[in-house]
């Protein structure tokens, strides 16, 4: 009995071939490097809430629109500040008058007194620049160790030329984003 082992041949050659020439899916080790800082602390407010008296004004001391108050002082205290860190962010926030959306609306302190009407609150660096609120540009300060002061000005400012009297409070937020 002769086997014929040609053709049987062929097929695993052929096999063989058409295995070794099929593409291929290709497998590719990466890698990805991840850095970043983890800092001990940021600083630390010192006064996270704070009552601003900015004082008392008769009605007459707003004879038209754009008069303005006596300014009254605030400072953001920071302290213990790590010392990698360069900058503050302060991004000053809260509800604004609907007349004047640069000032800060009164809002009702829920003491159960009479609102003052024609007026708002305006915020001022230490350089006695206002700057607006809810502002997508935060206000960026240098850090100069580990305790920082910065000082801010409030006054009242007229929306109307006909100001009522009243109490005349409002609720501002800071934001602080440290770099």
């Amino acid at each position: 009995m002769k086997v014929k082992f040609g053709p049987a041949i062929i097929l695993l050659i052929t096999l063989l071939c058409s295995v070794l020439y099929l593409p291929r899916a290709l497998a590719v080790d990466a890698s990805l490097m991840i850095s970043g800082n983890v800092a001990a602390s940021t600083c630390i407010v010192d006064k996270d809430t704070q009552n601003v008296n900015i004082g008392t004004f008769s009605a007459k001391d707003f004879p038209s629109t754009g008069s303005v108050s006596d300014t009254q002082t605030f400072d953001i205290d920071l302290s213990e500040c790590y010392d990698k860190l360069k900058n503050v962010q302060i991004k000053f926030s809260g509800t604004t008058d609907n007349d004047n959306p640069s000032l800060l609306a009164l809002a009702d302190s829920g003491s159960g007194k009479i609102m003052a009407t024609g007026i708002g609150i305006e915020l001022l660096d230490s350089n006695q620049k206002i700057l607006p609120f809810n502002s997508t540009e935060p206000f960026t300060y240098d850090l100069s160790g580990a305790s920082n002061k910065f000082i801010f000005f409030l006054r009242y400012k007229s929306t109307k030329d006909q100001v009522t009297s009243g109490e005349a409070s409002a609720v501002m937020y800071f934001d602080l984003t440290y770099q």
